[in-house]
């Protein structure tokens, strides 16, 4: 027995050996070389909820923020730090709540909620500004990372810096000439909810060859409180040799908002001297009537034509008269050839006859009448010519003569190109001519030709051509011979000036010229050309990510500017592609220079991995022509995450998340361990079970053995 109880001790010190043994040597198994070590990998911190916000100026808005580790890494240590993007332009202050500055782990694919507080200043101007949140955390090996989101807040605000004007321009005496004087006299109304500090209103652009000031050009003020106004005056002078026309001066504010930024505002006023101080009188010969038939020497003949004043002021000192034009002698007055008026009031008119006969020295053919209107306005001359004709015959004159009637050469645009067809206000363009004589037998010399602008009517439009200019060339060439059938061509630079109004203007080419006998002709040809204006569309920034879940809303907001000189219309703002969206077209309409509005939407994208799709924003110009750009975009799309709330973020015992980065030998040697130790602690429990049921048998035999003795015995 003795025996049996030290071999079953010998034998469980044995197995402990043996468990200890295979302990040791599976963990020297298990601990793997950092050759087969697996990386923890790097974590992805995005933030996932919408990325454009609207706040109000002047409050804090509080915004809980989502924000996801895409990743399939773990995140440790997660920091989280906000930044207002361009610190010196943005009016945005933005604070973290405490328990979201530091927010721990992140499991893979996990969520957490951040809270800002975000405030803007009650002067922040209308506009959209960035805010960058940022993220540093660490892997399960303990390395460092870091990631950025940028998010956006829409700020809408009428009143970010004062909201003034100028208004009630006056000037005394209204009627300045040069080398007078007079006051002008205005009002500075802040008529915005907050106040103007250290304002200065001044006049600039000032000229004392022109329009000067007689004493200070400026008024300042410590403060203009809102909802009040300030009356300016200063003394305008003219200089005595200055021509008659519309000079600007430039009124300007300087002045500080309630946050000490300083801003500026000018505008234009026009100081008109002479000609009507602005208004101008505008006469025509309209409705000229010429004599019918053919006259004889000494018949008369009559011509009769309105004169009337389209313009807007009185002309003065008019004298309209009639001759022969060219040689003369040929037709004569038999009425008076001149009459005088003293004034013509705007919209009025005033009707004229001539009588004319030919003389003896008239021949037989077409002869010319130039009718001449001279007026002043303002102490400037000003002429306007107008022609009719007369048939006259003198067989005896032609007898003499040896001379029949005979047809004269005639000289016509017979081409004529724009390069290009159409013209941009504010540029430069190529006009080529063809010229052709139009007669079969006889040439023209002593050409001269020279370009004229229709005269305007329409207060809206300036006079006299100003909108074409030669390039470094002469408004005026010449020729001095076009054969019979013959064609010169010219080409010329003309520039465009910027403010010319988008239409057809109405280009005149004059003629002068002989021919082989040496009687002088003249003629004109119309041209059309077409001018349009610049017109242009601008935004602000837009966000689009450059990844998104399929069916996650991606908001999209930016602010639209004609910054364009004309009027666009039916203005549009369209999204295609692999895109979904509840409005693919949304209308916004006519937009004028300087105008601003908004698009405000939002999509989804389609697809797993790259999604094409176009924002398109399109209008028409006043040619009626549709302008439209394009910006295209790529996103590429990802499976949706399950949300934490759905089991999608369990989190893992320290223990278990640090197993995580075990090789797969190791993890091997780990099993083989344990799958060896139960072995042994199995067969251990089998022998010492063995030794006990050995031991009882052993037990009962003795007991068997002395009960036997003792019956001997007795």
């Amino acid at each position: 027995m003795m025996f049996n109880k030290i071999s079953l001790k010998r034998l469980l010190a044995f197995l402990a050996v043996l468990i200890m043994a295979a302990s040791v040597s599976l963990t020297a198994f298990a601990a793997d070389d950092d050759d087969y070590k697996e990386p923890a990998g790097m974590p992805i911190i995005n933030v996932i909820s919408g990325n454009v916000y609207e706040i109000e100026p002047g409050q804090e808005t509080n915004i809980a923020l989502r924000v996801r580790n895409t990743s399939t890494s773990v995140a440790k240590s997660v920091v989280v730090i906000p930044t207002v993007e361009n610190a010196s332009d943005n009016p945005l202050k933005v604070t973290l709540n405490a328990q979201s500055s530091n927010i721990g782990t992140i499991s893979a694919n996990g969520e957490r909620t951040i809270n800002l507080t975000v405030a803007a200043d009650r002067t922040a101007a209308t506009k959209t500004y960035a805010i960058n949140i940022k993220f540093q955390f660490l892997n399960n090996d303990g390395v460092s990372y870091d990631s950025t989101s940028t998010i956006y807040f829409k700020i809408k605000n009428a009143s970010g810096v004062p909201v003034f004007n100028f208004q009630n321009y006056k000037l005394n005496p209204t009627a300045l000439n040069a080398g007078d004087s007079a006051a002008l006299t205005f009002e500075l109304f802040n008529k915005g909810p907050l106040n103007m500090y250290n304002a200065v209103v001044s006049l600039e652009n000032l000229d004392s060859a022109g329009v000067g000031v007689n004493g200070s050009n400026q008024k300042k003020f410590s403060k203009i409180w809102a909802g009040t106004k300030e009356n300016l005056s200063f003394n305008l002078t003219t200089n005595s040799a200055m021509e008659d026309g519309s000079y600007p001066v430039t009124v300007k504010v300087v002045f500080n908002d309630e946050n000490g930024t300083e801003h500026t505002y000018e505008e234009k006023y026009f100081v008109s001297v002479g000609a009507g101080n602005g208004k101008n009188a505008d006469l025509r010969i309209e409705n000229v009537k010429e004599p019918s038939g053919v006259f004889g020497v000494n018949q008369n003949f009559d011509f009769t034509f309105t004169v009337k004043n389209y313009g807007d002021a009185a002309a003065e000192n008019i004298r309209i008269s009639a001759a022969e034009y060219g040689e003369g002698g040929n037709i004569v007055p038999k009425s008076n050839s001149t009459y005088s008026l003293k004034e013509l009031l705007p919209g009025k008119t005033a009707d004229y006859k001539f009588t004319f006969a030919p003389t003896g020295n008239a021949s037989s053919r077409n002869y010319t009448v130039e009718f001449k209107l001279e007026y002043k306005m303002g102490g400037k001359d000003y002429t306007i010519t107008q022609y009719g004709g007369a048939n006259v015959t003198n067989p005896d004159k032609d007898e003499e003569d040896g001379e029949k009637k005979e047809s004269k050469p005639k000289i016509i645009v017979s081409e004529y190109n724009c390069d290009p067809v159409i013209v941009m206000a504010g540029e430069n363009f190529d006009l080529t001519m063809t010229f052709l004589n139009t007669h079969v037998e006889k040439a023209v010399k002593n050409v001269k030709m020279f370009l004229t602008m229709v005269e305007e009517t329409s207060s809206e439009n300036e006079k006299s051509g100003n909108v074409f200019t030669p390039v470094d060339s002469s408004n005026t060439f010449y020729y001095d011979s076009i054969a019979p059938k013959g064609t010169v061509s010219k080409t010329m630079t003309l520039y465009t000036v910027p403010s010319a109004q988008p239409k057809t203007y109405t280009l005149t080419v004059n003629f002068e010229y002989e021919d082989e006998s040496g009687n002088e002709y003249t003629a004109t040809e119309l041209l059309g050309i077409n001018v349009k204006q610049v017109s242009q569309v601008d935004t602000s920034e837009m966000f689009i990510p450059e990844t998104a879940e399929i069916g996650m809303p991606i908001n999209v907001y930016f602010d639209i500017y004609n910054t364009g000189k004309v009027d666009i219309s039916n203005l549009k703002v369209s999204l295609e592609g692999d895109i979904t969206t509840q409005n693919k077209s949304t209308y916004i309409g006519n937009c004028s220079p300087g105008d601003s509005n908004y698009y405000e939407g939002n999509f989804s994208v389609n697809n797993m991995g790259l999604n094409n799709f176009k924002l398109i924003i399109s209008y028409d110009d006043p040619s009626g022509e549709q302008i439209q750009q394009v910006k295209e975009y790529t996103i590429n799309g990802t499976e949706p995450v399950m949300d934490e709330n759905m089991g999608g973020d369990m989190m893992m015992p320290d223990d278990m998340d640090a197993g995580q980065g075990l090789s797969l030998k190791a993890k091997i040697g780990i099993g083989v361990g344990t799958v060896v130790g139960i072995v042994i602690i199995v067969i251990a429990l089998k022998l010492i079970k063995k030794r006990k049921d050995a031991k009882l048998i052993a037990d009962d035999l003795d007991d068997d053995m002395e009960g036997k003795d003792e019956n001997e015995q007795l």
